[in-house]
């Protein structure tokens, strides 16, 4: 009998599910519910639960279960902590829904999700040292060498939103300053761009204006990309990966594959600066195709 794969992504307004047979990237199956956020933890576990035990019951058979969030788990606690729904933080996650489930369930951050199945199924294929960079609301990352991820010691490896750009730099509601997500994601550079102007303006809108003529426009862009080429160059000095895989909102911006990369290619050590830098592939299923490897991982 073989085996079948269950991958959960749970974001802060949408859960995404599939079931999978060995090809994971082909689902058998898929389902998304609005999430339930208004009954506090005991809720939401209660509704991640029915969603797995209906693509069990569809699977004929034995499974694994994985599941990506917008946070992480913390390794030592085993609780949720700096999840974009604040009320699940503290919340021994892992535990309560396996016991709900009858079954392990693996957890993986859904920035590092992202990074693991583009580097399987996407635009990291083949590679050995693949680096997945999100950049929209915010900005995350992962690592994943031999189809892999490097979680690290405290789960954090990837956590590129916050390595910092400028010393003393901006001010980050992490606490600290300087950190690459007020420079690079989309709410940071339509907030710069309302501070210069006092316009609220999209990023689309925002690029489409330094496209036709609006220096401050055009000068937010380049704010931009000198912090995707400092902040990013300096991950190929720490790591020299095989292929930059981004994916987010911004990533939707040709300029960062273009000007971008030529600023990332003036921070990195190697000379020519050969790594591809290419837009993810897989969209908004990078999620939980992700979190169905990390269950499949995990029991292997």
């Amino acid at each position: 009998m073989s085996m079948h794969h269950i991958g959960v992504d749970l974001g802060g307004t949408k859960v995404d599910i599939t079931l999978s047979g060995a090809a994971i990237e082909k689902p058998l199956w898929r389902d998304r519910k609005p999430t339930v956020t208004d009954k506090g933890p005991g809720g939401l576990i209660a509704q991640l639960a029915t969603m797995i035990q209906e693509a069990r019951a569809k699977a004929d058979g034995p499974t694994t279960v994985g599941l990506g969030l917008p946070g992480s788990i913390d390794p030592q606690s085993g609780e949720v902590r700096n999840c974009v729904m604040p009320w699940l933080d503290g919340t021994p996650l892992p535990a309560l829904l396996s016991q709900a489930v009858g079954a392990p369930v693996a957890f993986i951050n859904d920035a590092q999700a992202f990074a693991l199945s583009e580097a399987n199924f996407g635009a990291g294929r083949n590679a050995r040292i693949v680096l997945g960079i999100t950049i929209g609301t915010g900005v995350g990352g992962g690592w994943v060498i031999d189809g892999r991820v490097q979680a690290g010691r405290h789960g954090i490896a990837g956590e590129i939103g916050h390595i910092a750009v400028e010393m003393s730099g901006r001010e980050c509601y992490c606490g600290r300053r300087g950190c690459l997500e007020q420079y690079l994601s989309g709410t940071a550079l339509e907030r710069r761009y309302y501070e210069l102007t006092g316009r609220n303006t999209r990023l689309a809108v925002i690029a489409e204006r330094a496209g036709s003529g609006d220096v401050v426009a055009a000068s937010v862009l380049a704010e931009m990309v000198e912090a995707f080429g400092v902040g990013v160059g300096s991950l190929v000095n720490a790591f020299d990966p095989d292929v930059i895989v981004v994916g987010g909102g911004v990533s939707l911006l040709p300029i960062l594959f273009d000007a971008g990369r030529t600023a990332l290619a003036r921070q990195a050590m190697a000379v020519p600066f050969k790594t591809p830098v290419v837009r993810a592939k897989l969209g908004d299923a990078s999620g939980v195709f992700g979190a169905a490897l990390i269950g499949r991982q995990s029991q292997a």
